[in-house]
């Protein structure tokens, strides 16, 4: 069986339920399962987990949110290192390109986070800005890497473009799908057949992308 982490809540009502977010699986056990039932389910869930995870395959790339941990983006690998004090008295900073020093006591995975979203900004934009000039050519605004968990991009009316920064540990193929998918959005505000024969036209197997994000996007928190 695979290792992951298990959280159990309790659920009010009377179904129980379960879920990913990210590689924990949380069970909501229903206050009225106890004893055998309550094993019963459980293992059920597990082995739904289990069976998930398996199908969806390792093909994402690591994050270790300790001192000491690496992360492993598309182009860089980041090490952590917890320190008492930085030279510049702040959360966090990173030093060398590629070191992110964090003060001790702070949110490791948060201030992490940060780093690699500003140091990977110019990626993103140069990312988008090939893509548009291959494919599209149109006008857009701005270009951010956010913290969302609910899509994985999305594109304003006024054309300001926001990528999951979860992306950053999924396959490249899967990243540059999601960047084309928002900038056919600058042509086609919606999903029609009209959108997809744009997204098609820049990337033509882009449904093998939709697969992965469908069957595996689960994992990247």
């Amino acid at each position: 069986m695979n290792k992951y982490k298990v959280e159990y809540q309790v659920a009010r009502g009377r179904s129980s339920s379960v879920r990913f977010s990210g590689k924990k699986v949380v069970i909501r056990l229903s206050r009225f399962a106890h004893g055998r039932y309550r094993d019963e389910v459980i293992a059920k869930f597990l082995k739904w987990a289990d069976k998930r995870i398996k199908k969806a395959g390792t093909n994402v790339l690591g994050a270790e949110y300790k001192d000491g941990g690496r992360i492993l983006a598309h182009n860089k690998i980041y090490e952590i290192n917890v320190v008492l004090r930085n030279k510049r008295n702040a959360k966090a900073v990173l030093e060398d390109g590629y070191l992110i020093k964090i003060a001790e006591g702070s949110d490791i995975k948060f201030w992490a986070e940060q780093i690699i979203i500003e140091d990977q900004a110019d990626y993103l934009n140069e990312t988008v800005d090939e893509l548009n000039r291959l494919y599209f050519g149109k006008k857009y605004g701005t270009v951010k890497f956010k913290r969302v968990s609910s899509r994985f991009g999305s594109c304003s009316r006024h054309g300001n473009i926001n990528i999951a920064f979860r992306l950053l540990f999924a396959p490249k193929d899967v990243f540059r799908y999601v960047c084309v998918h928002e900038l056919a959005h600058l042509i086609e505000f919606n999903h029609s057949r009209r959108f997809w024969a744009q997204v098609s036209e820049a990337i033509p197997d882009y449904k093998i992308s939709e697969k992965w994000l469908k069957s595996s996007g689960f994992l990247l928190g």
